[in-house]
């Protein structure tokens, strides 16, 4: 069957694309972090870190298996700069669905293995078997939502996720009220999967019609490979919490962990609708280097602007907001909350540089920087959890994140002339930033010795003080100029939206 060639479109038309596909996924975003908000503060009142660590160490093997049932062949069909043929979506799917029962009877074989060897229970054993099996949910939808994505069908995609993230935290809620402990975040993120499946399915334009291939699993088995590796070993290198934590410190302290990371990952949401939407726009910008570049920096700016003035007042309230609203049974979470905040910022540009890497071609540069990441995060912190406890967690993963941003940053700028400079552009502020906030932490202790709410306070007003002098020193790059260009942004868009015409005027 011969290839449909991609309508054409313009590199201006592709951003707009993807401009108006950010805005919706942002939107979808905010409203799917309130909901995740009200049912953290449910959750935290009727649910224990031993819940939360019960369901981690399961889930972990179950996660696993997202990755080994997916090649990256998907990712692989959108990239090519033909429309997927009926035959190379009907082979990647069926090559899904293969895979994942592959990986289920695997993990259900080795689930009363990994249950014995935790201290977890026989009960534990068919919440592995119900997640196992959930992992269909995963793969039936890969190529339907890869149709959506291609055709930048970002509002359609929101809407179904939207409601599915409604229909998990009521689901949630309304288990952990009835007593089902770690049954309660299993079942509602299974309940979250099938509702999302029929919605996909629903939306999507494609259907498994045509016939199996060979030789197109052949050609897209290069790139997928190289894809689908480096979140498949940093999924493995995630593991070290629920193992080694577990191991060393036991179920509950990776339950403070997991809930720490869960509360302090919320700008991570922002991350993942940039790279959705990034990858596919990126693909098309491949003929365009001075545009994929140009792209790619406004897009840095913007998010390390916005991220970098809001996080580090999140991290000066943490001390205050954690007791306060999810109880004091989550008190030694607090420091893991404040670290695992300032990596997420890490996390969020290690995202977007690591979409252009693969979108330029360079999916073996990115697996690389994640296998040297993976054994410094693995060496680094299990000496730290040794050492230190659970304090030593967050510092370890600053400092590996910041190389891995370094590093990431270095590799991208290289892909063409056109992004010199970007190494400096990226880690620059986060390192100015970063003692910024510091400074003004150490300075609030030392002159409120009592009372976290004025050390609060006290911090937030010196760290406004040093950002507002941070911006007058030469050579930083201006944050606060940037944020006030996106508002300017934003007021003219809605500017230039058609009034609807009135009754009166028709």
């Amino acid at each position: 069957m011969n290839a449909t060639p991609a309508p054409e479109a313009t590199a201006v038309e592709v951003k707009a694309r993807a401009l108006k596909g950010m805005f919706v996924l942002a939107a979808r975003t905010v409203a799917s972090q309130g909901l995740r908000v009200v049912s953290a503060l449910f959750l935290s009142r009727l649910l224990f870190p031993s819940d939360y660590g019960l369901f981690g160490i399961v889930s972990y093997a179950a996660s696993l298996g997202v990755f080994l049932g997916d090649l990256g062949l998907s990712a692989a069909l959108v990239r090519q700069p033909h429309e997927p043929t009926r035959d190379e979506t009907f082979t990647i799917f069926w090559c899904h669905q293969a895979l994942t029962a592959v990986v289920v009877a695997s993990v259900c074989l080795l689930a009363p293995q990994l249950t014995r060897g935790y201290a977890l229970g026989d009960g534990a054993v068919p919440m592995v078997w119900a997640l196992a099996l959930g992992l269909f949910l995963s793969s039936l939808r890969v190529i339907p939502l890869m149709a959506l994505e291609r055709q930048l069908a970002f509002p359609v995609i929101a809407r179904a996720e939207l409601i599915e993230n409604v229909v998990q935290v009521i689901t949630t809620i309304s288990l952990a009220a009835l007593g089902f402990g770690a049954w309660a975040l299993a079942l509602g993120g299974l309940v979250r999967g099938g509702v999302g499946l029929v919605c996909i399915w629903w939306a999507s334009p494609w259907r498994p019609q045509g016939r199996f291939r060979v030789d197109v699993l052949r050609r897209l088995l290069g790139f997928g490979l190289a894809f689908q590796l480096p979140p498949l070993v940093a999924a493995m290198v995630a593991g070290w919490v629920p193992l080694v934590v577990g191991h060393v410190l036991g179920k509950e302290a990776v339950g403070l962990v997991n809930w720490a990371w869960a509360l302090a990952s919320t700008p991570m949401m922002l991350s993942v609708v940039l790279n959705r939407v990034a990858f596919p726009a990126y693909c098309r910008l491949q003929d365009d280097p001075e545009g994929f570049a140009e792209y790619l920096r406004t897009s840095l700016r913007r998010l390390a602007s916005v991220l970098l003035l809001a996080i580090p007042l999140a991290v000066l309230a943490v001390p205050v907001a954690v007791p306060l609203f999810f109880g004091t049974r989550w008190l030694p979470a607090v420091v893991l909350v404040q670290w695992f905040s300032m990596e997420c910022i890490l996390t969020t540009l290690v995202g977007l540089l690591a979409t252009a890497q693969n979108a330029g071609g360079r999916p073996w540069e990115r697996l690389a920087v994640v296998v040297c990441v993976g054994a410094a995060k693995w060496g680094l912190g299990t000496w730290a959890i040794q050492r230190f406890g659970l304090e030593g967690m967050g510092p370890a993963g600053v400092v590996v994140g910041l190389a891995e941003v370094w590093v990431t940053a270095w590799l991208v700028e290289r892909l063409n002339p056109s992004m010199r400079g970007l190494t400096r552009q990226v880690v620059e502020p986060f390192v100015t930033l970063g003692l910024v906030l510091l400074g003004a932490c150490l300075a609030a202790l030392r002159l409120v010795e009592e009372g976290v709410v004025a050390q609060a306070l006290v911090g937030a007003v010196l760290f406004a003080i040093l950002v507002w002098a941070r911006e007058r020193l030469p050579g930083t790059l201006p944050l606060l100029g940037e944020l006030r260009q996106i508002l300017e942004f934003i007021r003219a868009r809605r500017a230039a939206r058609p009034t609807p015409a009135s009754p009166a005027s028709t």
